[in-house]
């Protein structure tokens, strides 16, 4: 990093007129000078000059007092005295060079080293006085002297001080880097040694500890705008960029690790899910027991914590979003290179992708009709048939039935919230007129009993949370498919591909675990037997119905006609359709369970249900179901044409 390089190098050059460095070789010990060898000094002395030692005394305090002209005058003296004494040579060098006569002070360096050229001493004062020249031999010839002292004394800050000044005059940057290593050492509390110690790691990119050693450098006395200077030189920047960086990083990572984590509980809960259902009641009885209870209250924490996870997930993506986005920019910009069309491409990619992210976390379900209401009017039979099944089972009936196109059979619980809570709300029941063709009411009577068992356990009253996530998520699915924004790069279809897959494990679980004992409840109220038949019935009546009116669609397509009644259809005649119904049928009724069903599968459904041996005494019902509905013509018209121009609403889309 060049700029950091030449800032370091006139600090260095500035550093040469600090008196400090001077004042540290050897003295009294109240100055950081060492007795022993104050006394050695005087010791040598004494047998040269006996009167040169209290003069010598005399000299050295006025130098430690910053008092430069007594302590030259005196130094002189001692010389006078003592003639190439090196010691009194050595500290006037220091002096001339603080009263800036450099001249003066390189001719007394010379002669303390030419005296003793073993001191390590002598060899630094020398050094030091040829950094103070503007002669590039000279400056060249200080860098060996340097460190020849400092290999000679390794524990003396002061050498690995003037070692890093010589080191950076002659741009040997691998021994100011080592040097000022080991002034950190030897001296913690030395601003300079934390001042290079910060310029390297600039230079080495490790730009938030550059910042923290040149701070530091600066509480411990390195003046406040020299630090400042380098810091504004991008220090500080880059420093601030990659602290905000690796904080990001630490709250990907979190963030991951909570992904990680709802993966785990909610592959767990699925094991402790297929223990608990697998475990036979000791005897029949409505009441769920404490296993499942426990296991259900688990569930009901782990989908709130996953579902609020999603709203707190979505700030992290909208910063990982514009991150990313503005990090491929800062790299053109930094490159030099800017491709006009792949930054607006790359801008508007993530424009989308937040909008996407923004609008599907303020999507809100709306609370709708589920189908066609069915008023007790029109099906007096059948409104009597569910809450003679209701008293049967000790619960409060539907308030509302209402009948779909569909094959399937469900209740919902409507109202807010509370009313739920409470128990209040507008329990419905959803009929799919195409699961009716062909069952009994004794088996209708059995499906019943297990969607009533939702009721009685409270599967209806809350999930809004998870709903509402589910919804969000399918909206931010669409959004960014609809942009053409579905690509594996795209950090927010990566989210909703990982969270979704998630999510879909915890609550699934959940609802597998609720069909379960739905399951048990219906089989303890109308008997093993109905509750097979009824269930079998519905999956191969599933089959069949998507057969009959896939094929009643295709024909009245062709012929150009309205369809006919799609609850009347014929059996398919067709020898490929029969077998591929046998394939289908048989596929459903022997696979295993998969972590992404809602419902067990049906083998698993009837093993558990049998394990029960749910002996219940109950008449027969063999009467069809479409005998409690005295207008099923007209529904099934009704129904028909609701289809139909479904299906011409879809081809006209898409021609």
């Amino acid at each position: 990093m060049k700029k950091v390089y030449r800032a370091m190098v006139a600090c260095l050059l500035l550093s040469i007129a600090i008196t400090s460095l001077a004042s540290a070789q050897g003295g009294d010990e109240g100055n950081g000078r060492d007795p022993a060898l104050e006394q050695e000094i005087y010791d040598r002395l004494a047998q040269i000059s006996p009167d040169a030692v209290p003069i010598f005394q005399e000299a050295t305090q006025a130098m430690d007092a910053g008092d430069l002209e007594t302590a030259q005058r005196n130094y002189e003296q001692v010389l006078e005295l003592a003639p190439d004494f090196p010691d009194a040579a050595r500290r006037l060098s220091y002096v001339e060079l603080d009263l800036e006569d450099v001249e003066a002070g390189l001719r007394y360096a010379e002669l303390a080293y030419r005296v003793d050229p073993q001191s390590a001493y002598n060899r630094s004062a020398l050094a030091w006085a040829m950094l103070a020249t503007d002669e590039p031999d000279l400056i060249a010839k200080a860098l060996p002297l340097a460190q020849s002292a400092a290999q000679a004394m390794p524990d003396d800050a002061d050498m690995c001080l003037i070692l890093i000044v010589a080191g950076a005059m002659n741009d040997d940057l691998e021994v100011v880097r080592q040097a000022s290593t080991e002034l950190i050492q030897l001296d913690p509390d030395h601003p300079w040694g934390h001042y290079f110690a910060g310029l390297f790691a600039a230079e080495d990119g490790r730009w938030v500890e550059a910042e923290r050693q040149l701070l530091l450098s600066q509480e411990l006395g390195m003046p406040a705008e020299q630090v400042q200077s380098v810091l504004d030189k991008g220090i500080r920047s880059q420093a601030r960029f990659h602290r905000w960086l690796r904080r990001g990083g630490y709250l990907m990572a979190g963030w991951l690790v909570g992904l990680g984590a709802l993966l785990l509980v909610g592959m767990l809960l699925s094991k402790l899910t297929l223990v608990t259902a697998y475990r036979v009641p000791s005897s029949a009885q409505f009441e769920i027991g404490a296993a499942e209870r426990l296991v259900r209250g688990i569930y009901r924490s782990v989908i709130t914590i996953a579902s609020l996870y999603f709203y707190v997930s979505i700030p992290v993506l909208i910063l990982i979003v514009i991150a990313g986005a503005a990090g491929i920019l800062y790299f053109f910009y930094q490159s030099g290179r800017m491709p006009i069309k792949l930054a607006a491409i790359i801008a508007g990619s993530a424009f989308f992708t937040l909008v996407a992210i923004v609008r599907s976390a303020l999507t809100r379900l709306r609370e709708t009709e589920p189908g066609r209401p069915l008023s007790r009017e029109e099906a007096p039979g059948l409104w009597s048939l569910v809450e003679e099944v209701a008293e049967r089972l000790d619960t409060r009936p539907v308030d509302a039935i209402y009948v779909t196109p569909g094959s399937g059979i469900a209740v919902t619980e409507r109202g807010g919230l509370w009313k739920k809570l409470c128990s209040a709300g507008q329990r419905c029941l959803i009929l799919g007129l195409g699961a009716l063709p062909g069952m009994t009411q004794g088996q209708f009577k059995a499906i019943l009993a297990h969607e009533y068992g939702h009721f009685s356990h409270r599967d209806t009253a809350g999930g809004d949370l998870a709903h509402q996530v589910q919804a969000s998520l399918r909206h931010m699915d669409y959004r960014l498919a609809l942009k053409g924004q579905s690509h594996w790069f795209n950090p927010a279809w990566l989210f909703i591909n990982a969270f979704y897959r998630i999510f879909l494990r915890i609550t699934l679980g959940a609802s597998r675990l609720q069909e379960i004992l739905a399951d048990r409840y219906a089989a303890m109220a109308y008997g093993a037997r109905n509750f097979i038949g009824g269930l079998t019935h519905i999956v191969r009546q599933d089959l069949v119905f998507n057969v009959q009116v896939n094929n009643e669609i295709g024909a009245a397509v062709r012929q150009g006609r309205d369809f006919h009644n799609l609850y009347a259809l014929p059996s398919p005649q067709d020898e490929l359709d029969r077998k591929r119904l046998k394939v289908e049928e048989d596929e459903v009724m022997s696979r295993p369970t998969s972590a992404y069903d809602s419902h067990p599968a049906p083998r698993e459904r009837i093993v558990l249900v049998e394990k029960l041996q749910a002996e219940v005494d109950i008449q027969e019902s063999p009467a069809p179901v479409w005998d409690l509905l005295p207008n099923a013509e007209d529904l099934q018209a009704e129904m028909t044409a609701m289809v139909q121009e479904d299906v011409r609403r879809q081809r006209g889309q898409v021609e």
